[in-house]
């Protein structure tokens, strides 16, 4: 291990990792510090990665009580979870990723790997503390931070008792809980609670605000909002979490209401679904002209913090939080430190997916940011649509955001299962702002979801015509 890099990256996630590589193989002499036991950040152990391999088992045990819709008949009795293997199975997964990346970068001559802390001891020094061995000091030209993030824990009496955990503590929990109480109705909260649910749980959700999944198309919550009760999910809003405490195999969660009034529910295990905030603890900020926020460590719009050469990205820089915008984030600035100029990152073209159940996908503008800036909005209903006929999922919407002067697409929303795999197209028209036109004469395979983009164009056309005349 040298002391001198001409680039220190500090977090091995889904930010730093591919701007460690893309710096090295341009010739750059870079070390890349994670101060977990692999790469992938959190994302791959804490995040994405395990909750989706627990919403495929939940959606698998689901499917189970739906054979008869499809002529199957199965008895009930002889389905099982087996949640040890289920745990089995991630854990498997997660090591074959990580050690995966962990041969990609071997592979670089000039990228030097090390699994440790790093703490910056001015703007051009760090001490590197391996998991084994002495620590030493490396001089370094620029440094990129890309620690990503942590759970919030809210604070209320009780948040540390033992069968309270968090985003990342439930991922390891040893048994699908008799009664969750899930507190918090963002992305995570929502997707995990419908996990939990299908995989046997009774999950009561809490949502401090008026509807759950702020931020995302009002409507599409909406839709789903109702899903999530028709599923058999208990659901709270605009209630205020106060106390939690303890009692014999469980908790109690006291919350006030909307109207002034009081409630509590018992629980076996709680999950606080709270958002996540940027880590910078340990990071020797103090020691630089850097200071965090509670939104995480500012930067310009080339990624640059307040010190002069020293970049953050992704989780730690604050939002958006997705392991895509940290990849997109850490490629183009990678580019940018390498003499290439490229475009960073623009919020009004990312695209993102809450795993729920039916998935909520989204691209761009949403019709309320849209609003009132000559802005329409062309609509399909997947009830009519024939693959999720055949699927049986047809209950969603789709929602094209588009301009009535030239009519090119800022945003597309769908709300439907399978709305994931949608959102390459829909990234991509947002990003280079198709026309309406263009999307109607293109041809899509039948019988797909992406049909949906075709026919929800040519009905838009056929009423701006009818306006027109």
């Amino acid at each position: 291990m040298d002391n001198q890099y001409d680039i220190l990256v500090i977090g091995g996630g889904p930010g730093g990792t591919p701007a460690a590589m893309a710096l090295a193989q341009s010739g750059k002499k870079v070390l890349l510090v994670e101060a977990g036991g692999g790469l992938g950040g959190t994302c791959l152990f804490e995040g994405c990665i395990p909750s989706k391999i627990f919403r495929e088992t939940a959606h698998r045990l689901r499917d189970t009580g739906r054979l008869d819709e499809f002529g199957i008949q199965l008895p009930a009795e002889l389905v099982h979870l087996d949640w040890r293997k289920v745990q089995a199975r991630k854990r498997e997964i997660l090591q074959r990723r990580s050690e995966a990346a962990v041969q990609r970068v071997a592979q670089i001559k000039t990228l030097d790997l090390l699994f440790g802390h790093a703490q910056l001891q001015g703007p051009r020094q760090a001490v590197i503390q391996p998991h084994e061995g002495d620590a030493f000091t490396v001089q370094f030209e620029r440094c990129i931070l890309a620690t990503g993030s942590r759970p919030n824990r809210l604070p209320v009496r009780g948040a540390d008792l033992p069968k309270v955990y968090s985003s990342d503590a439930i991922l390891d929990i040893e048994c699908i809980p008799e009664h969750l109480t899930v507190i918090g109705g963002g992305p995570i909260g929502v997707e995990l609670a419908q996990v939990f649910h299908a995989l046997g749980a009774q999950v009561t959700l809490l949502e401090r605000g008026p509807r759950i999944l702020r931020g995302v198309d009002e409507e599409l919550a909406e839709l789903l909002e109702q899903q999530l009760i028709e599923q058999g999910i208990t659901l709270h809003c605009n209630v205020a979490v106060k106390t939690i405490s303890h009692s014999g195999k469980g908790v109690f969660v006291d919350y006030d209401l909307a109207d002034g009034g009081y409630d509590q529910i018992f629980a076996t295990a709680v999950l606080m679904a709270a958002g996540r905030h940027a880590h910078v603890d340990g990071l020797g900020l103090e020691t630089t002209a850097i200071s965090a926020t509670p939104h995480g460590i500012p930067v310009d719009e080339a990624l640059e913090t307040t010190e002069a050469g020293i970049y953050a990205v992704g989780d730690v820089a604050g939002q958006p939080m997705f392991a895509h915008w940290a990849t997109a984030q850490g490629l183009a600035l990678a580019s940018n430190l390498m003499g290439q100029p490229a475009p960073f990152p623009q919020a009004v073209h990312n695209s993102a997916v809450i795993f729920s159940s039916p998935e909520l996908a989204m691209a761009g503008l949403t019709e309320e940011q849209a609003k009132g800036a000559g802005m329409a909005v062309a609509r399909y209903d997947f009830s009519q649509d024939a693959r999720a006929q055949i699927s049986g999922d047809n209950n969603g919407l789709l929602k094209i955001v588009y301009n009535t002067v030239d009519r090119k697409i800022v945003g597309v929303h769908a709300l439907v299962e399978g709305a994931a795999g949608l959102m390459g197209e829909a990234a991509l028209l947002v990003r280079t702002g198709l026309p309406l036109e263009a999307l109607a004469g293109s041809i899509h395979p039948h019988p797909t979801l992406t049909e949906s983009f075709v026919q929800a164009a040519r009905m838009a056309l056929v009423v701006q015509e009818r306006r027109q005349t």
